[in-house]
């Protein structure tokens, strides 16, 4: 037959021709380990021309030796020419196996295009759909599915629903609402049914299809799973915590529910989170992410022992080293071994640590009387170092220079840093506050302006300025509206009600004032809120409580300057 001459003569040439491109351009495939067994396709070759077999020959060799990439793209190119429907579903499957979404999707369409009744077609379809968020396309297919006795996604559709705009979400929720006219009972349409109402705000209605869900399932993880969290958004924490205990408990292998009841755990119940994640850990030993949060949990308990433990296993698996490094250094730092510390700082090497971890390290040399090592020790980090880390280094180092009495080489490096990410509101800020200290109010204002130009919502900048502007200047309308915008930001912070109280007194309302200090220094005790605090105290002639007032900031602050230049300022006394 002609199709098995042309087969055979084609071997030779596809034996030596494979490892180059075949008759399509290589696609680059990421694919998950490890890779799963793929399917064979049943192909009648019959109908097809040489140069098909040839490239469907290729293929079929790629797959034998795992180049699926060679596979997918010759197998989407003869799908594509040919419209074979075996060659079409090979390709789709192929396609939404190796997670090639582009492909996955062109396959899909182009399957159900030639097979308008295959519900395989139309569930890959459905799912390719999803993932490019064109989620009334894929309700369309899951709703075809449904029709015709299929499971159908609809979970999942509606849980990506929450990436979308208001308007699709509200659309798809009156979709599940008509459809569930129809199919009442259908376990996954409730659950999407439910997630939409949530994304809504709408928690009450949403416990509705869920307990309707679990009333037909009563097994159904998904369902409970979404109960316990919509007991958590109405406040019902102990309830949630119990439903998915009785959960967990019923499905002790289910990873994800234990993960997610030991996540709600740590915040109620360290005690108790820790032992859900030692079950996790006997389950998962070589877990990195279960071995990880089991050392947070433990170190937030004092464990230190067994949280160190934990790190170290991580480090010797070349697993979290930059994070392992910089949490087992603060275990040392907690134990007073900051001679084990540092080593351990000096680790962090990259990553979302290295600042902090550097940090920490230049207090350590510093309180060893090593201000000159640990200046160098910035210095020759930053030159390896690039984007936020680079900046933060600039910080740290101004830090070291204002806390030696070196300020107009600290305003140099803040400056320098300034050179190389002028928009960066840390570099500004820092240096608007080494200004504020020097008494350069001008170059002060000017920096926190430019931030609040930056970021309008800039909290920290417009307090400061208010602050700034009520404490060292006349000015205090225009403090006044800083502050306000601040307070309006943040209403509780502290430092704005401090700063808010001082802006009453400047005004003269002293009784106001009183009570936003007050308010600050209950919320926050803080040696600089209690100078203010006091003084008012003072002035308003309730002499014993300002003196209480200034113990307790010295107490926080033993060399508080603001204290005692107030108290020498009002020729008042702590006796």
């Amino acid at each position: 037959m002609l199709y098995r001459s042309i087969f055979t003569a084609t071997a030779i040439l596809a034996s030596a021709a494979f490892t180059g491109c075949g008759n399509a351009p290589v696609k680059q495939v990421q694919i998950d380990e490890p890779t799963p067994e793929p399917v064979k396709p049943e192909v009648n070759y019959k109908n097809f021309s040489s140069e098909t077999l040839y490239a469907l020959l290729v293929a079929e060799m790629a797959m034998d030796r795992q180049r699926f990439d060679i596979a997918l793209g010759n197998y989407v190119q003869q799908a594509t020419a040919t419209r074979d429907p075996n060659v079409t579903e090979h390709a789709t499957r192929l396609a939404h196996m190796l997670r090639s979404r582009e492909d996955s999707l062109q396959m899909a369409q182009l399957w159900v295009d030639i097979e308008p009744d295959n519900a395989d077609a139309h569930s890959i379809l459905a799912s390719a759909l999803i993932q490019e968020k064109r989620l009334d396309e894929a309700f369309e297919h899951a709703s075809y599915l449904l029709e015709h006795g299929e499971t159908a996604a609809f979970e999942s559709l509606a849980a990506n629903a929450a990436e979308g705009d208001e308007a699709q979400t509200s659309a798809l929720t009156s979709k599940y609402e008509q459809l569930l006219k129809k199919h009442p009972d259908n376990t996954a349409l409730l659950v999407g049914y439910s997630l939409l109402l949530e994304q809504a705000g709408e928690f009450e209605l949403a416990l509705e299809p869920i307990e309707r869900t679990l009333q037909l399932e009563p097994d159904n993880i998904k369902a409970a799973f979404q109960e316990s969290r919509l007991l958590q958004r109405l406040g019902n924490e102990e309830l949630a915590l119990e439903k998915l205990g009785q959960v967990v408990e019923a499905n002790p292998g289910n990873r994800g529910m234990r993960v997610r009841y030991a996540r709600i755990l740590v915040d109620s119940d360290l005690s108790k989170a820790r032992e859900q994640y030692q079950i996790l850990y006997q389950q998962f030993p070589f877990d990195k992410d279960i071995i990880f949060t089991l050392a947070l949990v433990e170190k937030e308990l004092q464990l230190y022992d067994d949280s160190a433990e934990k790190f170290n296993v991580l480090l010797s698996r070349k697993q979290y080293i930059p994070e392992a490094n910089y949490q087992l250094g603060k275990i040392f730092e907690a134990q007073l071994r900051p001679d084990k510390a540092l080593p351990h700082y000096l680790n962090v090497t990259s990553g979302d640590t290295f600042v902090a971890s550097m940090s920490s390290a230049v207090k350590i040399m510093m309180r060893d009387s090593k201000d000159f090592e640990a200046l160098e020790l910035v210095r020759e980090n930053r030159k390896n170092q690039l984007g936020e880390n680079r900046e933060g280094l600039f910080m740290l180092e101004a830090d070291i220079l204002s806390n030696t009495g070196q300020m107009t080489a600290a305003e140099s490096a803040l400056s320098s840093g300034l050179e190389e990410f002028p928009d960066s509101q840390s570099l500004l800020y820092a240096r608007a506050m080494l200004y504020t200290r020097l008494d350069y109010i001008e170059a002060a204002e000017r920096d926190l302006k430019q931030i609040i130009t930056i970021k309008p919502d800039n909290a920290a900048a417009l307090n400061a300025l208010g602050y700034t502007l009520a404490d060292k200047t006349d000015r205090l309308d225009e403090a006044h509206d800083y502050i306000t915008r601040a307070l309006a930001i943040t209403p509780n912070d502290p430092a704005v009600l401090d700063s808010f109280g001082w802006l009453q007194y400047r005004k003269g309302n002293v009784d106001e004032a009183l009570n936003s200090l007050r308010e600050a220094m209950t919320a926050m005790p803080d040696h600089e809120i209690a100078a203010h605090l006091g003084e008012v105290l003072w002035i308003k002639g309730i002499h014993d409580e300002a003196k209480k007032v200034w113990k307790t900031g010295l107490e926080l602050n033993p060399e508080s300057k603001i204290i005692h230049q107030t108290i020498h300022r009002l020729d008042a006394n702590l006796d």
